[in-house]
Parts: C-alpha cells; sequence; structure tokens
C-alpha cells in the first residue's frame, strides 16, 4: 500500500480480489461453477449488502482439461491424487497405496523435485486427509442412513395413527384433541397397542376410557 497510513482519510486502493476453490474430492461437482456467500443466507434478497463469490473448479481427472494443459502443476497433482485413490481403492492399505504413488510418480517425473524433497511429509499429509476424507464420507453416509430410518419410521407411526382413527371413526366423531394426540405419537409400540383398544373397544369413549387418554384431556 505504498507505506501509506491505513488511518488517513484518503481511501486506499488495492487490489482487486478473486477467490478460486479446486476441487479434488470423489462426489460430482461441476467442471466450473460459482457459488456465492449469499446462497447461505436465510433472507434471499436480489442485491444482498455483503457478498463474496468463489469460482470452483473441479480437478479431479478429465474435468477442465484446457486449464490442465496450460497449468501443468495442476495436471501432475490430479495424476497424484488419481493413483493414490485407484491403488487405495485396489484394497491396498493406504500407506502403501500412498508409498507406490509417490515413488512412481517421482520415478516418472510428475511432482518429482517437490515429493522428492518432501517425501515424508506428502506421505503423511496424503494419508492424513485420505484419512479425513473417508471419514467425513462415513459420517456423511451414517447421517443419511439415521435420517432414513427415521423416515421410514415416522411414516410406519404415521400410518399406524390413521389406522387407529380409521377404526375409532366407525363408532363415530373423534374429539379433535384426541386426533391431535394420536397423529402426534410416533411411537410404534404405542401406537400398536392404541389400535388393539380400538378394535376391541364398543366406542369412542370406551376407547379413551381403556387407553388413558380422556385422563389426558382432563390434565
Amino acid at each position: 500500500m505504498n507505506k501509506k497510513s491505513l488511518y488517513q482519510s484518503e481511501m486506499i486502493k488495492l487490489p482487486a480480489p478473486h477467490f478460486v476453490v479446486f476441487y479434488n474430492g470423489k462426489e460430482k461437482k461441476p467442471e466450473d461453477t460459482t457459488i456465492k456467500l449469499s446462497d447461505a443466507f436465510l433472507q434471499k434478497e436480489e442485491e444482498p449488502e455483503l457478498e463474496l463469490k468463489v469460482r470452483y473448479l473441479n480437478i479431479n481427472q478429465g474435468c477442465n482439461q484446457e486449464l490442465m494443459k496450460r497449468c501443468r502443476t495442476l495436471r501432475e497433482y490430479s495424476e497424484f491424487v488419481t493413483r493414490i485413490r485407484r491403488y487405495a481403492d485396489g484394497k491396498a492399505a493406504i500407506e502403501e497405496a500412498v508409498d507406490r504413488a509417490v515413488t512412481e510418480c517421482i520415478e516418472e517425473g510428475i511432482l518429482s523435485d517437490f515429493l522428492r524433497g518432501q517425501r515424508a511429509e506428502v506421505i503423511a499429509m496424503s494419508i492424513f486427509e485420505y484419512n479425513e476424507e473417508e471419514e467425513m464420507k462415513k459420517l456423511r453416509e451414517g447421517e443419511r442412513e439415521i435420517w432414513q430410518r427415521r423416515g421410514k419410521a415416522e411414516g410406519k407411526a404415521e400410518g399406524k395413527a390413521e389406522s387407529v382413527l380409521e377404526v375409532l371413526e366407525v363408532y363415530g366423531q373423534v374429539p379433535e384433541y384426541v386426533e391431535r394426540r394420536i397423529l402426534g405419537e410416533k411411537d410404534i409400540e404405542i401406537l400398536s397397542a392404541w389400535l388393539k383398544e380400538a378394535a376391541k373397544a364398543e366406542s369412542v369413549e370406551d376407547f379413551l376410557e381403556n387407553t388413558g387418554l380422556k385422563e389426558s384431556q382432563n390434565g
């Protein structure tokens, strides 16, 4: 900033910033896209008062080939990562896969100077990043399974609750508070017990007495 004071009254000119993210993860992503900070805002505005745009470039093999032709370092880094994944996916231990990829790349002139000079650090970091990526993948899969199970359970509960109400409606009008209570119940065992009581009951009142739902209204 030419040694100018940050506190001077005159506006200090700054270089125009450009933000770029190079993506080489396993999930399928577009080759070239722009992500914006405003995408995360709860309230969408046509012209947000604060904005940040980041160019998101996929550098996995086969993507952005023109860029790869112009930038040897990116091209070779992409090849290095691809080899690690290929060998690791072939059931080799990650340590073995990384060591093999590093050795081959040095022999074939791929990032050779860097890998030769920083071999130990590169191996350690590559193992860490690969393990982190795999752990995050497992975490996402675990969360997805939990939500799927939860969705199935809620679907079963909703279906069971509707069955209870269908049986009760044979006896007449079901009070609104009872309908809300039954539809709000998520425990399958409780709903199954209520369904049995509804089938045995002679009236809605009888069902309420046998299940204790009548007392819940008074409480």
